[in-house]
């Protein structure tokens, strides 16, 4: 049996004190290349281990980044565009990183969201490397890592994360490390090493940053020095971005559970187990947890972990994509482009419990769903962007061909 990854830590069901901690001796392992994330989709899917028909392609999930206005995608042609929004009246190509003439640049393509800052735009590439863009010329700034040549860079996979109060951001990589950057010049200010590859974009509170690893742990990072705080083993890879909800850090496995853990401490409040591995990470209002997992449903729990709903959104399709929480519901996409506006009321509402829904044909969605007012980003596998509107009936309000640099043909 293909295993993810060898995890050399101890198999624990809480975390560990910190004075009890090691960390892992190093291994040596074949780095994956850009053809790793295709080989390791293929591979699960050929011993039955990955549901439905899920693969991943080699040139990132066309993420959207919606604010202020503009739109920041990081498209399958390798660049990251930035669109002035104008909402029925379209959309503009404000500018496109690398533009025409830079050819020492290739991004090759983006997996997770666009991280917007307020004056950079900070995208992880498939190339390895991540760029940190002028947000209003679309000029580069800075590069992480520098020196190195392309062969060397293991892929980017999971998203940026920003510490405004330290300025630093913070980004996993495929060789294992979460590394610390300084916000504005880029200069390396830590490392911090796991077991195994990191596709978990990490998120940041109270000078923490938490994020999970292939190496089937949780962890809890000093956002000043890259300390190790606690971490937590889960009998999975840990793919998903965290959610902080109260004092939890609320992540899923692909052991198909969903772990509530003391933010302070990453002591196991309680979990919560599903059909399927949980890849997306999981959202919520503020009374309510929506965790959507690769078998098809999204589970609502409530703060102690029980089961109020689950909707299945598409039966037979994953769900990859992140979704988002609107004023008027849950916006959840499936892999087979079908998408839904859920009403988020704990009352058992069985099929009333969907608001609107909208299938689109010929494409699939993976990338995280991003969200301005009523209305949804959703970047799609046939290399577009669109702007819905959520209310009783979906509305397409605009649609971007990233390959075409203009509006859709069809709607």
């Amino acid at each position: 049996m293909f295993r993810i990854s060898d995890n050399s830590r101890n198999s624990h069901s809480t975390a560990r004190p910190l004075s009890t901690l090691h960390r892992p001796e190093h291994r040596t392992r074949a780095r994956w290349g850009r053809c790793g994330l295709c080989l390791f989709a293929l591979v699960f899917l050929l011993i039955g281990c990955t549901p439905g028909r899920f693969n991943q392609g080699s040139d990132g999930w066309s993420p959207p980044a919606a604010i202020d206005g503009a739109v920041y995608v990081g498209t399958k042609q390798g660049e990251i565009k930035a669109l002035i929004d104008s909402g029925f009246d379209g959309f503009t190509v404000q500018w496109t990183f690398p533009s025409g003439g830079d050819s020492n640049e290739s991004i090759e393509g983006v997996y997770n969201t666009p991280l917007v800052s307020n004056n950079l735009v900070y995208a992880s590439g498939i190339d390895g490397v991540i760029y940190a863009i002028d947000r209003a010329t679309g000029q580069l700034r800075w590069k992480q890592p520098r020196g190195l040549a392309e062969e060397e860079r293991p892929s980017l996979v999971a998203g940026p994360a920003l510490d405004t109060r330290s300025n630093t951001v913070f980004v996993g990589s495929e060789d294992g490390k979460l590394y610390a950057y300084d916000a504005d010049n880029g200069d390396e200010r830590w490392s911090f090493r796991t077991g195994d590859k990191i596709w978990s974009t990490p998120v940041v509170k109270d000078g923490v940053v938490y994020f999970g690893s292939h190496d089937k742990n949780v962890y809890a990072v000093s956002v000043d020095d890259g300390e190790e705080l606690w971490h937590f083993a889960t009998g999975g890879v840990v793919a998903g971005r965290p959610l902080l909800f109260k004092d939890l850090v609320i992540v899923g496995s692909f052991d198909k559970k969903l772990y509530a853990l003391e933010a302070k401490t990453g002591f196991k409040r309680w979990e919560f187990e599903g059909k399927n591995w949980f890849w997306a990470g999981a959202v919520a209002d503020i009374r309510t947890i929506f965790a959507p997992s690769m078998d098809g449903n999204v589970y609502a729990l409530d703060g102690v972990g029980n089961l109020l709903w689950k909707h299945n959104v598409s039966k037979g399709s994953a769900i990859v994509s992140a979704p988002v929480v609107l004023t008027k519901g849950l916006v959840v996409a499936a892999e087979n482009g079908r998408i839904v506006l859920l009403n988020t009321s704990p009352a058992d509402m069985g099929p009333q419990r969907v608001i609107s829904s909208l299938s689109l044909r010929d494409t699939e969605i993976r990338a995280p769903l991003s969200a301005t007012g009523e209305s949804v980003f959703v970047g799609a596998q046939d290399s577009t962007v669109r702007r819905i509107q959520m209310k009783a009936s979906q509305v397409q309000m605009w649609c971007f061909d990233t390959e075409e640099n203009g509006p859709c043909e069809t709607p």
